[in-house]
């Protein structure tokens, strides 16, 4: 899991390179239009294209036969059940095309929360580490935990010990712009987790864990090892505010509007029946 995610976090980095340093919304249009663009090359190679323009043909078919024949009902209401008849041949063709698309639409999906959902923090801001050791830890190992934070960042406050949670919680502040690797440490067993402390749009990980969704979710780190006296360790990104030309909307509905904007605006242009 870990080299596949080292591998499509290095395709959508440079993919992303170039629009770090810029408003957010132009990475958003370009990475929606090559969305829109796979889209039609996934849909036209897995899909029985003949059957989709025969089927669509049937409904046009269809309405243009309940112009002709409204004055007959027995016709009109033969004219509708085919109507529907051809629309689920429609959703049946379609149907194995967008099964195709699931895995490469939720892989972008991935790539773009952890951009847009959340954001770096900024010089002055504090946020809150949580690190929640393994079930079979004692009140003893939670008193035993230390933080070690490199330069640039400093302890807000004294950590928070919840014994039931058996988490320890940490307030820090950022006092300079950087990407930072904090240490926990048990005896002689030491663990990580990275912050983002810049004003670009990066990858930032919220949460790193030994089990197997939460790197799906989250691959910007590797997971932690099962191993590890920890089974996860939580960052409180702040939530990006995603404006859209002046529209505050959520980053999701930009991404699948522009998507299937572009999706459509580009089939003709590459012959695909959808």
């Amino acid at each position: 899991m870990d080299i596949f995610n080292q591998i499509i976090n290095f395709i959508f980095g440079i993919l992303f390179m170039p629009f770090q340093s810029i408003d957010p919304v132009w990475g958003m249009i370009v990475i929606s239009f090559l969305t829109g663009i796979v889209m039609l090359l996934v849909f036209k190679i897995t899909s029985d294209q003949r059957g989709i323009r025969r089927a669509k043909d049937l409904v046009k078919a269809h309405f243009l036969a309940i112009r002709l024949y409204r004055d007959d009902i027995t016709l009109m209401f033969e004219t509708m059940r085919n109507i529907l008849a051809s629309n689920l041949g429609y959703i049946k063709k379609s149907l194995r095309p967008m099964l195709f698309l699931i895995v490469p639409v939720a892989l972008i999906l991935v790539q773009l929360g952890v951009r847009y959902e959340f954001r770096p923090l900024q010089v002055g801001e504090s946020t809150v580490l949580t690190l929640r050791l393994q079930k079979n830890a004692t009140f003893e190992d939670l008193k035993n935990v230390e933080l070690e934070l490199p330069e640039g960042l400093k302890l807000a406050a004294p950590p928070v010990r919840i014994e039931m949670l058996k988490e320890i919680s940490w307030r820090i502040t950022a006092e300079e712009t950087g990407v930072y690797d904090i240490g926990m440490l048990l005896e002689e067993n030491r663990i990580e987790k990275r912050m983002h402390v810049v004003d670009e749009l990066v990858q930032v990980t919220p949460q790193i864990a030994s089990d197997f969704t939460t790197p799906l979710i989250f691959p910007g780190e590797r997971k932690l090892n099962k191993t590890a006296f920890a089974s996860s360790i939580s960052l409180n990104y702040p939530r990006r505010d995603f404006t859209f030309f002046g529209l505050d909307i959520h980053w999701l509905i930009a991404f699948f509007v522009l998507s299937v904007v572009f999706g459509f605006a580009f089939k003709n242009v590459m012959g695909v029946e959808v």
